[in-house]
């Protein structure tokens, strides 16, 4: 999805993107990651993007080049856990680095629980796991309309904190929410009844817990 919002997919064909996102899922965790793979008539590599996904308008001059290909992420996590196992007990450098383990990961609880959860108050306890995993039928774009996913994602960021690079996966998510026609308004609602409970600082309470 983050390579799809990002290239010109009449340009882009399914070969350049199978590519591209194989080498970025290697790179952000190669010890955990999933293994990307093709499957079904590969001869269809060759198709561009633009037949299965539909395009973004705001993306069709641009040429796709492995210079603006996705950039491989941070390995944070495994980063952060490494630093924390190497550091002597008790030293600042193993503080320092069990705060920021614990930061990134509770990041990454807040931003999937709080999607999940707005998708729960804006659609219910059942419809709404329904509502965020949809697929578009082959042929249809993954939004009708860009720019309302566009308001929606800054929406949920003003009440949630930033989705970060790690938050691109939910793309789909706030995709599905558009196309079933939630406003801006309806959003920045649930994003802050979804987000209330988070503290002053959005990490504090599971940091808290992990040093006690």
């Amino acid at each position: 999805m983050e390579d799809s919002d990002k290239h010109n997919l009449r340009t882009e064909t399914l070969r350049d993107q199978y590519r591209l996102v194989k080498t970025r899922t290697a790179n952000e965790n190669s010890a955990y990651g999933s293994h990307v793979m093709q499957y079904g008539d590969i001869g269809l590599s060759t198709d561009n993007l633009v037949w299965y996904l539909g395009t973004n308008p705001e993306n069709e001059n641009s040429t796709f080049v492995d210079e603006n290909s996705l950039r491989p992420p941070t390995k944070a996590i495994n980063h952060f856990w490494d630093k924390f196992r190497k550091a002597p007990e008790g030293s600042p450098r193993k503080i320092e680095a069990q705060k920021q383990f614990v930061e990134a990961m509770s990041h990454r609880m807040h931003i999937d629980n709080s999607v999940k959860l707005i998708g729960k108050l804006l659609f219910g306890i059942e419809k709404g796991p329904e509502v965020l995993n949809t697929v578009q039928p082959v042929g249809q774009p993954l939004v009708e309309d860009w720019d309302c996913l566009k308001t929606l994602v800054r929406t949920f960021e003003t009440q949630c904190g930033s989705i970060s690079q790690y938050g691109m996966k939910h793309m789909r998510s706030f995709a599905n929410i558009c196309n079933a026609g939630i406003k801006k308004d309806q959003m920045a609602e649930v994003s802050a009844q979804a987000c209330v409970s988070i503290p002053s600082g959005p990490w504090s309470s599971l940091h808290r817990g992990f040093s006690a």
